[in-house]
């Protein structure tokens, strides 16, 4: 929530002062659903729509302030606002809106922080989260953490780019303790452009994989800008890096801040030892932090999330909760964005492993790990789409996923997408004993996985977003049956 000016916030999207000192306190949005009364309203053009369609709305909302790109004969001319709803609203005509709206971020995330100085506002630290994969975790864990410790401000799902960001920094207010934000890099610059929005004062790295690697010239590329998370930092900042990453570990250098490390295999400052992972892939372990140390037990399925729970738990000691309380913490968190590595109980003894939201080739292999460690008890199914943004590695990518499931024993495979065929083709070379198949789109999938599924199977469906597989999985788990 904002509290400033008109004339603040025209000067802050870079217009020349006006003569209204009129306050706005209230929030920015960028989607008209969520306006009321004396929110400000940022018109962006979208993949399927325009902004400034909405305007109308926003104004019968109540909305205040309307940050726009168009002209107010423009708006008219297009029927997207009467002149009665215009002559309700305040309009910022600016150049690029996403740009306003990260201004606005900027300047309030500034003001939070001033307030913290002389005492009227609480903010401690600002944190930030990159990596291929793993940031929503990581980020979901955190704020479990924190907020034991204070109020906590975190994205909802995956709201980590130049939008989702600066809409997350603007939900922070004056009794906002922590602000953990998730930061992605999917083209150079991304992580420079959104630490100018949000300086931060800890900054986690998770790991380096191919996730977005169409954009980069190569995997040190993309290493080489999710290192600009900790290059930001200022000498009272600190970074946490995965040591069980070699490109993670050799960021150390790149950073004037304080070093922690995280790390599964070595004795670093924030490590698990004793890691040891039941039927249901529950993992347990002891937790060392530089204060002491505590036994983890977690909810969360799969190993992989060890890691993520090592940077949490590193957030967490930064933040100066004691290792006991983390470990607590760490026990009772649960799984809080849709999509991701949910265990659904279907009819007819079906489970469903929902991991649907995104994929990338390091998070595709640690779904398939947790699917393999019941592949001795029961049937397990595999139903994996595209993974995309990998560029012209694609083709040698997903054949790598279609190996490994032929190598951790996956014995039915349902390839989804064009680019899932080389899946299914790599699979079936090694495994001529096991079942395969490949469609193209997540409705002919669904009416495949009907025709697959026994009584007692376990399914695991994942995949890029936009293969469409999360609307498969959001089907069955509505139907609360395969068929």
């Amino acid at each position: 929530m904002i509290d400033m000016t008109i004339d603040a916030l025209r000067e802050i999207v870079g217009l020349e002062p006006g003569t209204n000192s009129t306050r706005i306190q209230g929030t920015v949005n960028t989607d008209s659903r969520f306006i009321e009364a004396g929110d400000v309203f940022v018109a962006l053009p979208g993949e399927h729509t325009d902004g400034h369609c909405f305007l109308g709305s926003v104004a019968r909302r109540g909305g205040k302030v309307a940050v726009v790109t168009k002209n107010r004969d423009e708006i008219l001319a297009q029927d997207w606002a009467t002149e009665e709803e215009l002559g309700k609203l305040i309009l910022l005509q600016v150049d690029d809106a996403q740009i306003a709206l990260g201004k606005i971020a900027q300047a309030h995330l500034e003001q939070l922080r001033s307030r913290a100085r002389n005492g009227s506002g609480k903010l401690k630290l600002v944190i930030g989260i990159t990596g291929s994969a793993g940031k929503t975790t990581t980020k979901d864990l955190a704020r479990q953490l924190l907020s034991a410790k204070g109020k906590t401000v975190a994205p909802p799902g995956s709201f980590n780019n130049e939008i989702g960001l600066p809409l997350t920094v603007l939900q922070a207010d004056s009794d906002t303790e922590y602000l953990v934000l998730e930061m992605g890099a999917s083209k150079p610059g991304d992580l420079k452009y959104l630490t100018a929005i949000a300086p931060l004062d800890v900054a986690v790295v998770l790991m380096v994989g191919t996730a977005h690697l169409e954009s980069y010239d190569s995997v040190d590329a993309l290493a080489a800008e999710k290192s600009q998370i900790i290059t930001s930092l200022g000498p009272t900042g600190v970074a946490i890096l995965n040591a069980d990453d070699p490109r993670v570990e050799a960021m150390s250098g790149r950073t004037a801040g304080r070093l922690i490390y995280f790390s599964s295999q070595k004795a670093t400052g924030v490590r698990a030892t004793h890691l040891k992972v039941d039927s249901d892939s529950h993992a347990s372990f002891t937790l060392h932090t530089p204060a002491g140390k505590a036994q983890v037990e977690m909810q969360l399925i799969g190993a992989h999330h060890v890691s993520n729970a090592l940077a949490a738990a590193a957030i967490a000691h930064v933040a100066g909760m004691a290792t006991h309380e983390i470990a607590a913490a760490l026990h009772h968190a649960t799984p809080q964005s849709e999509h991701r590595m949910h265990l659904v109980h279907l009819a007819d003894g079906v489970d469903l492993i929902d991991d649907a939201y995104n994929a990338n080739p390091d998070s595709v292999k640690a779904a398939l790990d947790v699917l393999s460690k019941y592949a001795a008890s029961r049937r397990v199914v595999a139903v994996l789409g595209d993974m995309l943004e990998l560029g012209v590695a694609a083709p040698q990518l997903h054949g790598e996923i279609g190996r490994y499931c032929a190598k951790v024993g996956i014995p039915v495979l349902i390839g989804v997408g064009p680019m899932a065929k080389n899946i299914e083709l790599a699979y079936s070379a090694l495994r001529h004993d096991g079942e395969h198949h490949h469609t193209l789109d997540e409705k002919s999938a669904g009416r495949l996985l009907q025709e697959v599924v026994r009584p007692k199977d376990l399914i695991l469906i994942k995949g890029s977003h936009d293969s469409n597989l999360w609307k498969l999985a959001q089907s069955i788990e509505e139907r609360g049956r395969v068929r």
